[in-house]
């Protein structure tokens, strides 16, 4: 980053506007002046000498920006952008759709694609499906990436009788949405979903490319159609800090 925001906006030591608030204000506009590019923020020190106010001033500004989502931290680095994190998309609609629409690059890489699969385990427990048939599914697990940076690893279970003829091919590079809608007239409406934290894993920090035990946010979700026919399950595992955050019913 520069270190010309002090002279191009002074922070105002009296006044209304409390100096960590002028702070945030100055860091989040060079954050969107950077349009969409993932940086490192300078440390705490270089930030109050820059300013000229305490690491506490910089502390309060930073932890609102990280409350925001304009920037998160990662024990030991500091503080990065969060444009390629994905900022601005829910997670719920279309991924290739969002992203494109706040100005990105999507990308999908399927690691893995297998046919006649039962449900995981795993995801009868999350999404308590313990008590339904057991159909076989296709598995398709991908990479997401913003502008070539990944960003979620995504293992999503569709119904085999609901997409008759599928193959890998279809599913490489488009939007699954998309696809479910031209192809198979299935049309996602709703999504429950579940979130949790969790540490990433040996493979889940290889296709991330981030550290064995960094913070990941893991996404269970079931999505049907407006008949209540489930058409997906996915386990979605993105970046960064995580929260747990139970959404029922979703409008896609």
């Amino acid at each position: 980053m520069t270190e010309t925001w002090l002279k191009k906006k002074p922070i105002r030591k009296s006044g209304a506007v409390p100096m960590y608030v002028q702070v945030a204000e100055i860091l989040d506009t060079e954050v969107k002046s950077r349009n969409g590019a993932h940086f490192a923020l300078p440390s705490e020190g270089e930030l109050s000498r820059e300013f000229g106010v305490s690491r506490v001033t910089v502390r309060q500004a930073l932890k609102q920006l990280e409350t925001r989502g304009v920037i998160y931290s990662e024990h030991g680095r500091g503080y990065f952008s969060t444009s390629s994190r994905m900022r601005g998309v829910s997670g719920f609609h279309s991924f290739t759709t969002e992203v494109r629409k706040f100005g990105g690059e999507p990308g999908s890489a399927i690691v893995a694609y297998e046919e006649k699969q039962p449900l995981s385990p795993a995801f009868r427990k999350h999404l308590q499906t313990e008590g339904e048939s057991k159909p076989d599914f296709i598995f398709l697990r991908r990479v997401r990436s913003i502008d070539g940076d990944p960003v979620a690893l995504e293992d999503a279970y569709l119904p085999m009788a609901l997409y008759p003829s599928a193959t890998r091919a279809m599913f490489e590079g488009a939007s699954l949405y998309a696809e479910m809608t031209a192809t198979w007239g299935i049309v996602p409406t709703w999504t429950d979903a579940l979130f949790e934290p969790a540490a990433a894993t040996a493979e889940e920090a290889a296709h991330l490319r981030i550290e064995l035990g960094a913070p990941i946010l893991i996404v269970w979700r079931v999505t049907v159609t407006d008949t209540d026919q489930a058409v997906e399950y996915v386990k979605s595992v993105y970046k960064g800090d995580g929260f747990m955050l139970n959404v029922n019913r979703y409008r896609l």
